[in-house]
């Protein structure tokens, strides 16, 4: 992840913060000094000493070229894979079930004790005012996308999911309007079809929501709404929860904010469902 010199001598709480920043990349964009010092055992101030000893001017630089080298994907399925099992391994006193128990209660804490709960009231509000909200996650997160799209069109919300690929992908693209919110997923390496979805939207005067862990990539920056939102993850081993908890908590602030719309579509909803039993 981070290039060190040869033959360079690190501290102990150099070389522990380098392994975890090896291990866990996404997590150190998102935490504190206080956080990683917790990490490492060693504290804030030895923390800010660790950094600098690898060469950067303090934890901001640090994230920045985390943040780069994350948009550039530069992990392989191979080196992924490898510490999980290296991971799994370790932890050989405990199941697979409660690793990911662990690793998701300690991440909602962490959750409630960040901005995300202000992030969402931003968010929420300029969705709200959209005449349409679409939604892309390219890749895995597509499908929660696809999930989301259906639960916001029977609360009364227009929505559509950018999902083609190649030449459709454009067309898909050819028809946002200024009108549009788009809700884009951005993990991972920076795809082109991400870029060209904030482009356009750019363009025809439409608004973006980026639900990321890298709020400093090149997806955040210009954004309308950035909601920070770190993968849960075992090992390398993604975790899609805290995804799904923050857009059905967009789901549920949206209905909250026009309950009238929500009633009426579930109850035509309902009609067209008893309709089609009817017709069996």
């Amino acid at each position: 992840m981070l290039e060190i010199q040869e033959g360079q001598r690190l501290s102990g709480a150099a070389r522990r913060l380098l392994e975890y920043i090896e291990r866990h990349p996404n997590a150190v964009l998102v935490s504190s000094a206080f956080d990683l010092a917790a990490k490492i055992d060693a504290s804030d101030a030895t923390v800010i000493r660790a950094i600098q000893s690898l060469g950067f001017d303090g934890l901001p630089h640090l994230k920045t070229a985390i943040a780069e080298k994350l948009d550039k994907g530069v992990r392989t399925p191979v080196e992924k894979v490898g510490v999980t099992l290296s991971e799994l391994t370790q932890e050989r006193n405990r199941t697979p079930f409660q690793l990911i128990i662990d690793a998701y209660a300690k991440m909602v804490d962490r959750l409630s004790r960040s901005p995300l709960s202000e992030q969402l009231e931003t968010a929420v509000q300029l969705l709200n005012d959209a005449d349409r909200i679409g939604l892309y996650g390219g890749g895995p997160p597509n499908r929660l996308a696809q999930q989301t799209a259906t639960h916001l069109g029977r609360i009364g919300r227009s929505s559509f999911v950018l999902e083609d690929s190649g030449h459709a992908f454009a067309d898909e693209i050819l028809g946002l309007q200024a009108g549009d919110a788009v809700i884009l997923i951005a993990y991972g390496k920076v795809l082109r079809e991400s870029l060209l979805v904030k482009a356009e939207l750019q363009r025809v005067g439409g608004q973006l929501v980026v639900i990321t862990d890298n709020p400093g990539g090149r997806l955040a920056k210009g954004a309308q709404a950035v909601l920070e939102v770190p993968r849960t993850e075992v090992g390398n081993m993604t975790l899609y929860g805290t995804i799904l908890l923050t857009l059905e908590t967009i789901v549920l602030s949206l209905t909250k904010q026009s309950p009238d719309r929500a009633m009426a579509t579930a109850r035509r909803l309902r009609d067209l469902r008893e309709k089609l039993q009817r017709s069996e």
